[in-house]
C-alpha cells in the first residue's frame, strides 16, 4: 500500500508522523500526493519522490548549489567526474569500493546515501544489499533524484538489485527520519557546500543506530600540499580544492574515527562508528601519588585559590599526615564544614563518610 511506502518518513522540522493524501488510485507504484503532520505543515510527492525540503528558505550556498546541480544532472555532471577521475590518474570503481568498505557493510543494512547524484555510488552500494537490506537514496536537487532512479532501473537490469530501493528529495541537514533509523550513512561529493556543515555532521549521527558507520567526505588538498605549485594548480582549477579539512564537524559521539587522503591527495574522507555521547571515562578512579583524588573531584570539586604560602604549607602538612593533597583537603573542609554547618553533611551520593 502506499501509505506503507511513506510510513517511515518523519517531519523534517518536528520529526512527527505524517498522513498521506492523494487523489490517485492506490494502485499506482508511483504516486503523486501530500505528506502531512498533525499540525497541517505539508510536503509533496511527485511521481513517487517525496520532497522534504526544509528550512522553506535554503542558505543561498544551497540554493545555488540546487539550482547548479537541477541543470547539470543529465550530462554535465558526468562528464566532469569522468574528467576528474582521469585528471588525477584514478581508478573510480577502486576509489569508490574502498570507500564503501571502510562503511563495513552488511547484506541487510539500511543505507542512506546522502547526495546521490547520478548513482555512481548508488548502484555500488545496492549491490551489496541482501534482500533483507535497503537503500535511501537523497539528494537536495529533484533533477538528480530523478536522474538516479532512471540510471538505477538501467542497472537494475544487470545486476538484478535484490535490495529494497527508496528515493527522496531533502536538505541532508535536516532529515526525515527517526533517531538511529540507519546502520550505514554514507556521503561523498558535496559535503563543503552545505549550509551549516556542523549541524549536517550531527544530523548524519543522528539518525545512524549504535554501532552504526557514518562516512563523508569532499575536497580538500593535503596539509602537506599547501602552499605548494601543486595546490595552486588544482585549486585555480576548482577553489574547493582550497577548503579546510572539517575536522570540527566530527560529532563527539564518533569513535575509531578514520580520516584518510583519495584522489591525488584531493579529496578526504571521514569515517567513525557512532558511540552514545562522549567516551565513557572512569571518572572515580582515584589517583596514586602526591597529589591524588579522581578526575571527578578533579574537574568538579575546584575550590578558590589560595596564596602560595597556604599551598606550601598544605602540602607540608598532608605529607606529614602521610595523606595525598586531595585526602587532606578534603578531610579538613569537611571536618571545618560540618562544625560551621553544626552536623553531618551529605555526600554527592547522599550518604555519609
Amino acid at each position: 500500500m502506499i501509505t506503507h511506502q511513506f510510513a517511515q518518513y518523519r517531519c523534517p522540522a518536528t520529526r512527527a508522523a505524517m498522513q498521506w493524501s492523494s487523489r490517485e488510485s492506490d494502485s499506482s507504484d508511483m504516486p503523486s500526493g501530500r505528506l502531512t503532520t498533525p499540525t497541517g505543515r505539508g510536503f509533496s510527492v511527485k511521481a513517487g519522490v517525496p520532497d522534504f525540503v526544509y528550512p522553506d528558505r535554503l542558505s543561498e550556498v544551497e540554493s545555488q548549489t540546487q539550482r547548479e546541480y537541477d541543470q547539470v544532472a543529465e550530462r554535465i555532471y558526468d562528464a566532469a567526474l569522468d574528467w576528474q577521475f582521469q585528471a588525477l590518474y584514478e581508478d573510480e570503481e577502486a576509489v569508490r569500493e574502498l570507500m564503501i568498505d571502510m562503511c563495513q557493510l552488511k547484506p541487510n543494512a539500511r543505507v542512506l546515501e546522502i547526495g546521490c547524484g547520478t548513482g555512481r555510488d548508488s548502484f555500488r552500494l545496492a549491490r551489496r544489499l541482501g534482500e533483507h537490506g535497503a537503500l535511501y537514496m537523497q539528494d537536495l536537487s529533484p533533477n538528480m533524484v530523478y536522474t538516479c532512479r532512471d540510471r538505477m532501473r538501467q542497472y537494475d537490469q544487470q545486476m538484478n538489485f535484490s535490495c529494497d530501493l527508496q528515493y527522496f528529495v531533502s536538505n541532508g541537514a535536516y532529515l526525515p527520519f527517526d533517531d538511529g533509523f540507519f546502520d550505514v550513512v554514507f556521503h561523498f561529493g558535496g559535503f563543503n557546500q552545505f549550509g551549516d556543515l556542523p549541524r549536517a555532521a550531527e544530523e548524519f549521527a543522528r539518525v545512524t543506530k549504535l554501532g552504526g558507520r557514518v562516512l563523508y567526505g569532499d575536497e580538500s588538498v593535503g596539509p602537506w600540499l599547501r602552499g605548494t605549485e601543486f595546490e595552486g594548480i588544482v585549486g585555480t582549477n576548482n577553489p574547493l580544492f582550497r577548503s579546510p579539512l572539517p575536522l570540527e564537524t566530527i560529532p563527539v559521539c564518533a569513535r575509531d574515527v578514520t580520516v584518510r587522503w583519495i584522489m591525488g591527495n584531493c579529496f578526504y574522507v571521514i569515517a567513525f562508528t557512532k558511540g552514545d555521547g562522549p567516551p565513557p571515562l572512569n571518572l572515580d578512579l582515584m589517583h596514586a601519588g602526591r597529589r591524588g583524588g579522581s578526575m571527578r573531584t578533579r574537574y568538579f570539586g575546584q575550590l578558590e585559590g589560595v596564596s602560595l604560602e597556604t599551598k606550601e604549607l598544605a602540602q607540608q602538612a598532608a605529607q606529614a599526615a602521610g595523606m595525598s593533597m586531595h585526602q587532606w583537603l578534603d578531610t579538613l573542609v569537611r571536618v571545618e564544614a560540618e562544625r560551621v554547618l553544626e552536623g553531618p553533611v551529605a555526600t554527592r551520593e547522599g550518604g555519609h563518610e
